[in-house]
Order: structure tokens, then sequence, then C-alpha cells
């Protein structure tokens, strides 16, 4: 059963914090027609380096543990331990935003620099002033306000202004005055102001389409979104605003804030998206990227939004950008990618010695058919197997049963991996009465589509099928959560799982909303993602979270045609997790 929403949470929507006001300074008055051009201000030094580099030197302490001579920190943990502090960075427990998290009842407290400024509290904690004053809040103090000097104390010795002592899983840290105060500057400057694209009453987001997808398809993506912000709109009026009412000692008291969403509409080439975009977000910068749809490869958004720290939450894509480097696109999974991978983890689980065994992979052109055989040759080397053949078609090469005999007569394959999408069922039923056929012949059910259920009869035992979704079987009972949200769209073709991947798009969306409460940062929306439980939502048997994961759904099902004029899927191994 999906994840439906509690009115409690329904309570917590977002508010900004307060930003400064940064006032300009008029010229004086009376100036002199010709006086002397003013000296050029210096650039501002900090620990005796430019404000950018220190920066950006500080950033590496907090996210990877590197020193600024490029040793890695030596933080001491309870017991005195020293532990290396590329495995044990700020942003491992304090995450990338700076907000903290909690984890096995230990809370990490936020050290982001609008955090660190303000006095906190033992009671009604994230209340600001002018709230705790309007409400009458009179709780001593936990700790005053961090200064560089405080915070230099609590870094190196663990206490803080107060006096009192951190928890002991807070690790300690010897730095010199020159990488302390980097370190500080850095803090300082971490999720101090709201991100682009949210302001005191308004939070922008946008979608993106590139000019191939249809009508129809645009509208099974459109129509979700769009119902569920125009509930959201309701929410600001009439009974419903109650829910976004106060809630003692939440900072989502009295918080709602408007949204909307525009459509960023891509054309031409995809080398000329890059330049589309630059000109779309300086127009109208935005929170984040909802969803979004392209019949071809997310790249060209995926490198934008990593340049630019923009957030991009699930794009109906099978083409996604395979890294474990990336930060800003969070993904439904690896696309076709992922299917390679199953069924290497497939063959491996299910037969670890077989020194005879021959692979070969027959790839069409096209980047389904490379990231299918780029899956399953990465993972298959990382499990210590052995080399495989490949076997590339050239663009507009279809395979046929006759160019397949050949390549079989070559190379005497036990398995076949065919990753293409014209010819290849004929191909497959020419080998049934071929003596020295492959043992197993796999297949992907997305590169493949409806056309699947045309396999011949006799070619179904031959023939195994990567599935990355739920077992059909089970699909029903969850998809109908998402049928509210399809009101208004002229015609539902599930099979396509544009719909039922923006509902859970949504899902998803509105419970980072919530976690990351009115502490509107970009990081912190990603951070936020990342502590999720597991969702049980349309589409996927699963979808998982953590801290740096990027691709939800974590497996695929191997699965066979059943007998008869109108074959089924059964399903024939567990959820092969990559």
């Amino acid at each position: 059963m999906s994840r439906l929403w509690p009115a409690s949470h329904l309570r917590r929507l977002l508010v900004l914090v307060g930003a400064c006001l940064l006032i300009a300074v008029p010229p004086l008055a009376g100036q002199a027609k010709k006086a002397e051009p003013a000296a050029a201000p210096q650039a501002k030094l900090v620990a005796g380096l430019p404000a950018e580099k220190a920066l950006a030197l500080g950033e590496r302490m907090y996210r990877e543990g590197i020193l600024p001579s490029g040793e890695a920190m030596q933080p001491v943990v309870s017991g005195g331990a020293a532990v290396a502090g590329t495995s044990y960075s700020c942003a491992s427990c304090h995450l990338r935003s700076g907000l903290g998290s909690v984890e096995g009842g230990v809370v990490t407290l936020p050290v982001n620099g609008f955090k660190l400024g303000q006095t906190r509290y033992w009671k009604f904690q994230n209340l600001l002033p002018e709230e705790r004053k309007k409400l009458r809040v009179q709780t001593k103090p936990a700790r005053p306000p961090y200064t560089d000097e405080t915070l230099a104390r609590a870094l190196s010795t663990g206490i803080d202004p107060s006096g009192r002592e951190l928890n002991s899983a807070m690790p300690r840290y010897k730095l010199n005055d020159q990488d302390m105060a980097i370190l500080i500057n850095y803090l300082w400057s971490l999720s101090a102001n709201p991100s682009p694209g949210a302001d005191n009453t308004h939070i922008r987001f946008a979608t993106v389409i590139t000019e191939e997808v249809s009508a129809e398809d645009q509208q099974a993506m459109l129509v979700p979104m769009n119902n569920y912000f125009t509930r959201h709109k309701a929410f600001a009026y009439g009974m419903d605003a109650r829910m976004y009412g106060s809630v003692g000692g939440k900072e989502m008291s009295g918080s709602y804030r408007s949204m909307s969403l525009s459509v960023w509409r891509l054309k031409g080439p995809s080398d000329t998206w890059r330049r589309q975009l630059e000109a779309y977000l300086a127009k109208e910068p935005v929170f984040a990227l909802l969803g979004g749809i392209t019949y071809g490869e997310w790249k060209p958004i995926h490198d934008f939004c990593e340049s630019h720290g923009l957030p991009c939450l699930f794009p109906i894509t099978d083409l996604p950008v395979i890294s474990d480097k990336a930060w800003y696109t969070q993904y439904f999974s690896k696309g076709y990618y992922q299917e390679g991978q199953a069924v290497a983890r497939f063959l491996n689980a299910s037969d670890d010695s077989a020194p005879g065994r021959r692979i070969l992979q027959v790839v069409q052109d096209g980047p389904e058919g490379r990231d299918l055989a780029l899956g399953f040759r990465e993972t298959w080397s990382d499990l210590g197997q052995g080399a495989i053949k490949e076997v590339r078609l050239k663009k507009g090469e279809a395979i046929t049963a006759a160019s397949l005999r050949t390549l079989l007569q070559q190379e005497k394959p036990t398995t076949l991996l065919l990753w293409t999408a014209s010819g290849s069922l004929e191909a497959i039923d020419s080998l049934v009465d071929q003596a020295d056929r492959p043992a197993q012949v796999f297949v992907s059910s997305r590169q493949l589509g409806t056309k699947l259920f045309s396999l011949s009869e006799r070619a179904r035992r031959l023939t195994w099928i990567t599935y990355p979704y739920r077992e059909p079987k089970d699909e029903l009972k969850v998809s109908q959560y998402a049928n509210s949200s399809m009101r208004g769209l002229a015609k539902h073709r599930p099979e396509t799982r544009i719909s039922t991947r923006t509902y859970s798009m949504l899902q998803l969306f509105q419970a980072g909303l919530v976690e990351m409460d009115r502490n509107l940062y970009r990081d912190n929306l990603i951070d936020r993602l990342g502590l999720l439980r597991d969702y049980v939502l349309p589409d996927y048997l699963r979808l998982s979270f953590g801290p740096g994961q990027r691709y939800a759904s974590k497996g695929c099902f191997i699965m066979q045609l059943s007998p008869g004029a109108e074959p089924q899927l059964i399903r024939k191994s567990e959820w092969v997790i990559h």
C-alpha cells in the first residue's frame, strides 16, 4: 500500500528563514565634478587566502575531510581514537546542507551559518526570535549564538558557548590556526541564506519537456502535476488553511507558502539545451526541477543541474547519468543500465562455477543497447568474472536469423544477451531447432516493449526477460492510489508509466518538502530525500533512500512468458539488487 499522508504531516508546510538585508550607502552629496576615482577595494582575504579559494578549501574540509595541505583530517572520536577524516567527514553526519540529522537516537545538530548565529533554546528551540516574543515563550537558552572563538573551541575541545560538553559522538579536531579559520569561514557561509527560487511567500519550481515528446505523453505528466499544484493552492483558503496552522515548537508554525510550476520546453538538438536552460533560469530562478520528460538521454539536463546546484527530482527517463559522484539529480532507477546489472548478478548467483560458460552480448547501436551492455559488463567484471565477447551492430543494422546463426557458429556462446529491439523475436525463434543453441537468451522488456508478448510459444522456455518493475499481478492494487491525480487526463496509458511515475515523484517531493521544513536550501531538499524511509508506490517494488544515494529503485526481476495464447510474465528470480 502506498504511503498516504496523515493530517499531522500536512500541518508542516514551509516558512523561509528571514534573510539579512544588505543596505546600500548612497553617494555623498556635493561631490566635486573632477574628483579622483576611488581606489579599487582590495580583495577580501580569509586566513591569508583569497575568499573564493578559502571557501573552496573549507568546502573540501567539510565534505571530504581533506585539509588544505591535501592530507586527511584526523578527528578524535569517543574514547580518544583518531579516525581518517575522509571516512568521517563533517558532512557524513551534519549532511551537505549543514542542517543535521538523527540516526540511532543520536541527534546531530545544525552547523550551518544561520543556525550557528542564533540563540538555541531548550524548549520550542526552532522558533525565531519574533515568534518567541509573540507567543511569550520564555525559556532559558541552551546556548548563546556562536562566535569565531567559541566555534573554534567547540570544534577542538567539544565545549559549546554555554560551557556544556557536546555529545561524545561529535569528533574533536586538532587544527592549526589557518585551517581552523578556513573551516569556520566555510561554516558561516553554509546554508546561510535561502536558495534562489524561494522567498517569504512563494516557492517556484519548473519541469522540463523536450520537443520530441508527444502531446499525449506530455499531458500524462503535466495533468498530475497541475492537479497537485492546484490542490496545494486550495489549502490557502477556507478550512483547509488550518492544516498549516501553528504546531507547538515546530518551525512550520503558520508557514503556508504558495507554489508555482513553470514548463521549460527545450527545442532542437541536445547540444543546444544547455543554452536554453541557462536562459530559462536567468529569467526565472527556480528552487528545483520536478519530474521532466525526454525520449533521449538526460545528460545535458543533468549536467546543467550539477553546475548550478539545482535539484532535479525523478525525471521520466530510462537513460539517466550513471555516476557515484553526481549530487543534484534523484532518479527512479539506473534505467537500462540496471537491467544489464541484474542479468550479471542473476547469472553469478545461479552458477558460480561454470568454467566452460561463454557469454556473447549482441548490442544494437544507440544509448539503450549501450547502457544494457555496459551495466552487464561492468557488474560482471566487479563480480570477478572473466571476459565476455561483445558484438555491436552498425547504425541501422537489425539482427536477423541468418546473421545470428553466423555469430553463434563463430562464437559458440552458452549464454546470449540480445540487447536489440529490431528482429530479436524472429531471431530467437530460429534458434529453437538448433542443437548447438545457447542454453539461455536474455532480452530487455523495456527495450522490446509490448512486442515482447508476440514471442512464439516454443521460444519462451529459452528466453529470459529483465523486468525492472513490480510484478504485473500486484500492480493494480498499488497503482490505484494514483487515480485521483489523473483527473482531467483524456487518455491514460498505463504501459508508459508516465502518470504513475509522476504521482510517485509528487509523493516523494511532498515528503521532502515537509522534512525540509522552512529551511529552504536546495542542498537541504536533497539531504531530506536521502533520509526518507522506504516507500511503496506504483511501478517499482520498493523505493529506498540513503545519504548520497541517487537511484531509488535498486532492483529488477528476471521473468519468462507463460504458455498460451495470452502469455503472462512469470517471475523466475527474487528482486535482484544492483
